[in-house]
């Protein structure tokens, strides 16, 4: 007997399926909040709150995000140099996060 738990086919087979559906609902919501941003001028932002720096960092941050979107379902290209997409994105996560 082998102590804790034992790793099963279903428990592989589910999870793999649950990361699976994470990342394409994560990335079909990313081109959705995109394309929403895509209509919303920088002022905008600013009447709600934004500053011009946090607004245009939050269009960047989900122009990066819906690139890889579209890497991910084949209608777009790989930047060919070397390029972190977290960039942006991660200051929208929190300090110290990254």
């Amino acid at each position: 007997m082998v102590a804790g738990l034992q790793v099963t086919q279903a428990e592989v087979n589910a999870q793999a399926g649950t990361i699976a559906r994470a990342v394409f609902a994560a990335l079909g919501n990313v081109q959705e909040f995109k394309a929403w941003l895509d209509t919303v001028a920088v002022g905008d932002l600013e009447t709600l709150g934004f500053s011009t720096a946090d607004a245009n960092t939050l269009k960047s941050a989900f122009s990066d995000l819906a690139d890889i979107a579209g890497v991910f379902q084949g209608s777009a290209t790989a930047r060919t140099l070397p390029y972190d997409y977290r960039t942006f994105a991660k200051r929208l996560i929190g300090v110290g996060v990254y």
